[in-house]
């Protein structure tokens, strides 16, 4: 029996808004990893409406992705200053700075992340809650689909993934050209993100091929992340330095996340062109 695209994607919605469900508990606790695992829940949910997007009703879907982006706003905030205190104090432990540098630098951090966790908390009381709650609720049951959508998904899904993939190498393209800018290798870094998750919704369709593209905008994205979080962290060290009597210890901490974030790209060229290799999967 032929699966049919709305079959494929209101089952992966389902899934999705039970995980959103499931792990919204542990986030709002400050569980260690669990905002994370809350964050990549809904960027996986906004993915989807944006690979498939010629399958939903374009009013509703984009008033969904509004409240999903707002909800990821205020995890965001809170996930990434837990990504930089874990980052920084392991970076003391290494370089043997802790008991000098952990009140200096990684303090701020977990004060900062007290402060975003106590706003994310706060949202969930609030409007904003109650209005994607109800729109999580009509997706998951009764998802607003195109006629695009009655269409077989062994046609819809290695669509939308060949349209990610010409994406991450647009993107490629313009990183590849010159010196590329921080926003640039954002944008890479979140369009190869998009190809991994297109990749696993469609999953179920069974496309030959797409399992190794998926593979390779996952590496592509974790390298560019680890190189952004590396980055981030040295520019912390450095405004924390500022004004204090002796440097020499806050440099070689920001020099040691500088050399991560070059280490960290090594590879980059070599999983594009593969990327670029399977294009035409």
């Amino acid at each position: 029996m032929t699966l049919a695209a709305d079959d494929l994607l209101a089952s992966a919605l389902a899934d999705l808004v039970a995980d959103m469900l499931e792990r919204r508990p542990a986030a709002l606790a400050d569980e260690p990893d669990a905002v994370h695992q809350l964050r990549t829940t809904i960027r996986r949910t906004r993915n989807l409406l944006a690979a498939f997007r010629g399958c939903f009703e374009p009013t509703a879907a984009g008033e969904l992705g509004a409240a999903l982006a707002a909800h990821g706003s205020v995890l965001g905030e809170c996930r990434d200053l837990e990504v930089r205190a874990s980052d920084a104090a392991s970076a003391l432990q290494t370089l043997g700075l802790a008991d000098e540098l952990d009140r200096a630098v990684v303090a701020p951090l977990r004060s900062g992340h007290a402060v975003a966790h106590a706003v994310l908390v706060a949202w969930h009381r609030g409007a904003g809650l109650a209005h994607l709650d109800a729109q999580l609720t009509r997706w998951s049951s009764a998802p607003p689909l195109s006629a695009t959508a009655a269409r077989p998904a062994e046609l819809v899904a290695p669509r939308a993934v060949r349209r990610q993939v010409r994406r991450v190498l647009r993107r490629a393209d313009e990183v590849t050209t010159g010196s590329p800018s921080e926003e640039q290798l954002h944008e890479l870094r979140k369009a190869a993100r998009r190809l991994r998750h297109t990749v696993d919704v469609a999953g179920p369709a069974g496309i030959d091929g797409a399992v190794a593209v998926g593979r390779l905008g996952q590496d592509v994205q974790g390298m560019l992340g680890d190189q952004r979080d590396a980055l981030l962290l040295a520019r912390h060290v450095r405004a924390c330095s500022r004004g204090a009597a002796d440097r020499a210890s806050y440099d070689r901490l920001a020099e040691h996340a500088e050399d991560l974030a070059d280490g960290a790209l090594a590879g980059l060229d070599e999983a594009l062109e593969a990327l670029r290799a399977r294009a035409s999967f």
